[in-house]
């Protein structure tokens, strides 16, 4: 068609083929919301709901217009039209060119053709196919929100009535792996159950169909305190009973079943039974069937969803060889998922199974030669070892040969790379080749159309349950504490849990609370768990991988052990190791394809903990102390720098002195307010550890620097414990510069100090020790602009402790300060605190005059921290007088500032004031939704007592309250 609109999805247009530019994301909901009443009128203010919800602008419908306009001329064609018509506006165009509509008219086509299942499936799965994931991906209002969950209810009744149908067509093999996806994100969904339940008993798995029931039971139980439904517990007992009705239609059948419905396989009339159905006798050879596994081991504990997986990547007929990495950390348990598996699998493979353990990491042998492991294989495979070809081509030629018609398990364990593993393909489209690998294979995964199966670490349970299994039952209960703390220390790493349980067993009078203090000190902890067995030593499984990188990666891997956080950013292991991005990027995806360190966010990367203590042991010794302390020299530049830079941007009129130039690295620099959020957001957890290794590595300037940096930061985002410990870093920091601006220094930190700790202290007069200190200083070296911004933080002490008058005279004093100074925005900033304060002492008129000017000055110079702060104070100065409808306008508009400067904090604040707004006009539903919204950030931000007030809120909605605590006016106070 010329013309195609999707929503099920990303929102996108195409004309004749092209993409259409839509703009920006409100401009694209306002097509949705003429997309989805497609030749219905729209009425404005449905579309402006639609558009903003409770949050629309005072020019919400000039706004319109424009977005309308603008759309007409991207989407001129003329199959479409958009129409002004009384009472709103029309979209005119073809339901089908709207995939939304095609997928509702191709499910009301499948339910009247029920009748014929297979033509039903095949509407259903054309309807299905539609969907390219969650519907409006990128928009976010309330309408859009609300229809997205409705879809997406109707997208898994399409599902389920399309399972059912495929079920009733015996053809369960092709859904058991969706099932159990669909299963796991709707763990209540009784349908779902009874669906996969049926397909794993007719898979010959009766016992995971009865763990299935089991779980939604228990489930359902804790969720909602109910049993299954009858329907579900019949299904059980005919699981139990083995009932020959559920075994399904006959192959024949399902296979005339399958070929009635569009898409359906061709050709599948006639076909070898699949792995997964009943095994046939195996061919017979001239020698006996291969069987080489190793036992498996004693117990695996966990691991029931990696289990389901290798049995759902069974190949199937006709869709050629299973191949699965099963790859992770060594130490992980790679070995014992594969061994474990392949023996509760052997009769899927009546041919036999091959193994090979290919010792990619071995420190002692080095890696097995694939050439003298196709010989062991051919041998095994029946062929005299004189009869072997010389050449390696033909070996490897006659092992596929004689692997062509076989159902087998090969397991290739310890591979090192893709090359190592290639030859050993047997390419027979009946067998399965499992391998594990430190490494992720990525040559595999792209050209041989390999599954990956990563595997983390246990469950916490499973953890315990794995370290306690050998031991008595009454040494376990006598002391829980060490337990604890002996799954925490061995970071829930199976190898580390299986050698202090080893450790634990052999020696019974050892008690636990001992070996539990050696594990918790960092400096013996790996000697802790060394068997001195390699096989079973985890610091030599860890050397062996770290032997394996090239010197670059190596080096970055110790590197990144010494780095402060839980995490570091690409652009700070770059600075850390005095690499390029790109030279970084290299090294890290190296070190990621190895599991040496995880990618759990695009650009962030992190290691496991006793990973971590490994390569910062080794950096240690294996790196020159001048080393070291260079890259975390560097290190920390990187975050100074780059804090501030993102500083500059988010507080302009903070800025401290400038910095040296970088040397070594280079620092990331945000070229607006979003993008220096993000980068603050991204590393949150590190600020706090960088700023504490430059404090104990004697980098005081860079210590006191970064206080300064990420107050801003710290401050929009609410965390204000952080702020309190930076602050009190700052402090610690600015004492031990020398140099004649220490004692201005010193000042400011004491000033920052007392306003964290206004914040954070439920006291309310915590602060003034640190204030009081900052304000004597500045008297001292006769700085009015820092007296002025003291006063402005007293004042909010005051406030705090209930004396009013007393805030309204600190106000009064900054303002007699800033004024002579000529500075424009804290004159302005300090006629707004003023006004708050005679508001709240009943001087109106006083109070509007002074809250106006600050307004309209704040406006002019684009200050919108200023304007939020104005808005608000006239939104009180409103509630005041009674006015709750223009309070209601004045506080929206603070919120859309809070808003769009990032400002959680005050926007959980300015949240609670509007819904006191609302509460008073008697539209009670917007009342508590505000406070519902606000404790949900007040929570996040720990602000416990505030918290607290808000649920009184919400107990007592039919009560008027009172206004909240107050913020700090502007950022006059933090200067």
């Amino acid at each position: 068609m010329a013309v195609e609109f999707t929503v099920l999805g990303d929102v996108e247009a195409r004309i004749d083929g092209s993409p259409v530019d839509l703009g920006h994301v409100r401009r694209q909901c306002v097509l949705v919301g003429l997309l989805v009443d497609a030749n219905r009128v729209v009425p404005l203010d449905r579309l402006a709901d639609r558009v903003w919800g409770e949050r629309a602008p005072r020019g919400a419908r000039q706004a319109l217009y424009s977005y309308l306009s603008r759309l007409r001329t991207a989407l001129s064609h003329e199959q479409v039209r958009i129409a002004r018509r009384p009472g709103g506006y029309v979209l005119s165009l073809e339901g089908a060119m709207v995939d939304l509509h095609r997928f509702r008219g191709l499910i009301a086509e499948a339910r009247r053709a029920d009748g014929d299942a297979g033509r039903a499936t095949a509407l259903r799965e054309q309807a299905l196919a539609l969907w390219r994931g969650e519907a409006f991906a990128s928009l976010d209002t309330p309408w859009l929100n609300d229809l997205r969950d409705t879809l997406h209810q109707e997208r898994l009744a399409a599902e389920l009535d399309r399972n059912d149908l495929l079920l009733r067509q015996g053809r369960q093999g092709r859904l058991l792996a969706e099932l159990r996806e669909r299963a796991a994100q709707h763990p209540l969904n009784e349908r779902l159950a009874a669906q996969l339940m049926l397909a794993l008993y007719r898979d010959g798995r009766a016992a995971d169909a009865l763990a299935c029931y089991d779980r939604v039971r228990r489930d359902l139980a804790e969720e909602l305190g109910t049993d299954p439904a009858p329907e579900l517990r019949r299904l059980h007992r005919r699981i139990l009973n083995a009932d020959p009705a559920l075994a399904g239609p006959p192959a024949a059948e399902a296979r005339a079943g399958a070929a009635s419905g569009a898409g359906a396989e061709s050709g599948a009339a006639v076909r070898s039974p699949a792995v997964g159905e009943a095994p046939r006798q195996p061919a017979a050879t001239a020698g006996p069937v291969p069987r080489q596994l190793p036992p498996p081991p004693r117990q695996l504990i966990g691991r029931e969803a990696e289990l389901a997986a290798l049995t759902d990547a069974l190949p199937a007929a006709g869709t050629g060889m299973a191949i699965t990495v099963i790859c992770g950390v060594g130490g992980i348990g790679k070995t014992s998922l594969a061994l474990r598996w392949g023996h509760d699998s052997l009769s899927r493979f009546p041919d036999g199974q091959l193994h090979a353990d290919l010792r990619g990491f071995d420190p002692a042998l080095g890696p097995v030669e694939p050439e003298a492991v196709v010989r062991a294989f051919l041998v095994a495979l029946g062929v005299d070892g004189k009869a072997v070809p010389a050449d390696p081509v033909a070996q490897v030629g006659l092992y596929r040969s004689l692997m062509a018609d076989k159902r087998m398990l090969v397991l290739l364990d310890n591979a090192r790379d893709a090359d190592q593993v290639r030859p050993l393909l047997p390419g027979s489209p009946r067998s399965m080749v499992l391998i594990t690998s430190r490494d992720r294979l990525g040559g595999l995964l792209a050209a041989e159309d390999a599954r990956p199966l990563p595997l983390g670490t246990l469950r916490p349970d499973e953890a315990r349950r794995l370290f306690t299994s050998r031991l008595s039952a009454s040494r376990v209960a006598a002391e829980p504490d060490a337990v604890r703390d002996i799954v925490a220390s061995c970071a829930r790493l199976p190898l580390a849990l299986a050698v202090a349980g080893a450790r634990a067993l052999a020696s019974p009078a050892l008690p636990l609370a001992q070996l539990a203090a050696e594990l918790r000190e960092t400096e013996t902890r790996l000697d802790a768990l060394d068997t001195g067995d390699l096989a079973t030593c985890l610091r030599a499984a860890f050397d062996s991988s770290h032997r394996a990188l090239d010197p670059t990666a190596a080096r970055l891997f110790l590197l990144l052990g010494l780095a402060p956080g839980q995490d570091t950013g690409l652009r700070a292991a770059a600075a850390l190791a005095a690499l390029t991005t790109r030279q970084a990027r290299v090294s890290l995806r190296t070190l990621e394809g190895a599991h040496l360190v995880q990618q759990h966010a695009p650009g962030r990367f992190r290691m496991h903990d006793l990973v971590r203590l490994y390569a910062a042991d080794r950096g240690v010794h294996d790196l020159r102390a001048a080393e070291r302390e260079d890259a975390l020299g560097r290190l920390i530049g990187y975050f100074t720098h780059t804090s501030a830079a993102g500083h500059a941007l988010l507080d302009p009129h903070g800025v401290p002195a400038p910095l040296d130039d970088p040397e070594g690295f280079e620092p990331h620099r945000p070229v607006d307010q979003a993008e220096a959020m993000a980068w603050f957001d991204a590393e949150h957890g590190s600020l706090l550890p960088v700023q504490r290794l430059a404090l104990e590595t004697g980098r005081h300037r860079e210590a006191w620097r970064l206080a300064w940096c990420t107050d801003m930061y710290f401050w929009r985002r609410g965390h204000i414990h952080d702020s309190v410990a930076s602050c009190r870093m700052g402090l610690a920091a600015v004492r031990r510069l020398p140099g004649p601006d220490a004692t201005l220094d010193r000042a400011v930190a004491h000033r920052r100090l007392g306003l964290a700790v206004l914040r954070a202290d439920p006291d309310p007069l915590a602060p003034l020790p640190h204030l009081r200190r900052a304000l004597a200083l500045f008297e001292e070296t006769g700085d009015a602009l820092n007296q002025a911004h003291t006063h402005q933080a007293l004042a909010a002490v005051q406030e705090n402790a209930g004396d009013d008058e007393g805030a309204l005279r600190h106000a009064a004093r900054s303002l007699e300060l800033y004024r002579p100074l000529g500075d424009v925005m804290w004159t302005a900033n300090a006629l707004n605190t003023l006004g708050w304060f005679q508001a709240r002492l009943g001087r109106y008129a006083a109070a509007l005059a002074n809250c106006r000017a600050s307004l309209a000055v704040c406006q002019e110079l684009g200050y919108r921290e200023g304007e939020a702060s104005a808005w608000d104070s006239l939104g009180y100065l409103a509630t005041r007088t009674g006015r709750h409808a223009e309070a209601v306008g004045h506080y929206r508009r603070a919120l859309g500032l809070r808003r769009a400067l990032g400002d959680r904090y005050e926007e959980a604040d300015a949240l609670v004031r509007l819904g006191e707004a609302y509460q008073a006009l008697g539209r009670h539903a917007l009342a508590r939704l505000c406070w519902r919204r606000a404790l949900d950030r007040l929570r996040v931000q720990h602000r416990a007592e505030r918290a607290r007030r808000v649920e009184e809120l919400l107990g007592a909605a039919g009560s008027t309250p009172g206004p909240g605590g107050r913020r700090l006016a502007g950022q006059a106070a933090r200067g």
